[in-house]
């Protein structure tokens, strides 16, 4: 590669991680126009400055969090939390893992989601799962769950709402919709 190119490639770089990362392919195809190589050799640099970004800026207790939630069981499956019977996991994620549980009260089906226990004597991360809570719980729209109940469980709080069988917004969002269905969303 000569001199030139490697200033180009590094030009181009440095100008691309000045835009906002929306406008970013618009602004390397207007750049590179028909030079798929230098494009993807940009993008590569990117996509390597990104990724070390991201290894910095992510806190060692998400880190760990997430290794302990990886290494955890189905945990509480087949136990009663609050009033609530664990049938099976449905997912996970960096505020806790969500369940498919039995109201045994109301004998309805409820999605159960548990603070990770690593997170209880965290008081940020305990207040941002009741922020949570009591944000979803304000709100009453057909598209947001219904939160049902807030409460604790040997030390862990929980949320628990409505149950919605079907596919995640995040997978739904990932096949091409048309128009009226994304905006419907």
């Amino acid at each position: 590669m000569t001199p030139e190119r490697y200033q180009q490639i590094g030009d181009l770089y440095h100008a691309a991680l000045e835009i906002d990362a929306a406008e970013r392919a618009a602004f390397l195809e207007r750049e590179c126009a028909a030079d798929e190589d230098l494009r993807r050799e940009v993008e590569s640099l990117i996509a390597s400055h990104e990724q070390s970004a991201d290894f910095i800026a992510i806190p060692a207790i998400s880190v760990a969090a997430e290794l302990l939630a990886a290494r955890e069981a189905e945990g509480p499956k087949g136990q009663v939390v609050g009033r609530y019977r664990v049938l099976s996991l449905i997912g996970s994620g960096g505020m806790g893992r969500v369940y498919l549980a039995e109201d045994t009260g109301l004998g309805r089906r409820v999605a159960l989601k548990l603070l990770p226990e690593h997170f209880t004597h965290d008081k940020n991360q305990v207040q941002r799962f009741r922020q949570e809570a009591l944000a979803a719980s304000a709100l009453n729209h057909p598209n947001i769950l219904t939160v049902y109940e807030i409460g604790e469980w040997h030390g862990r709080d929980f949320i628990a709402t409505e149950f919605v069988e079907g596919v995640t917004l995040r997978t739904r969002m990932r096949r091409k919709l048309s128009l009226s269905a994304a905006i419907d969303i």
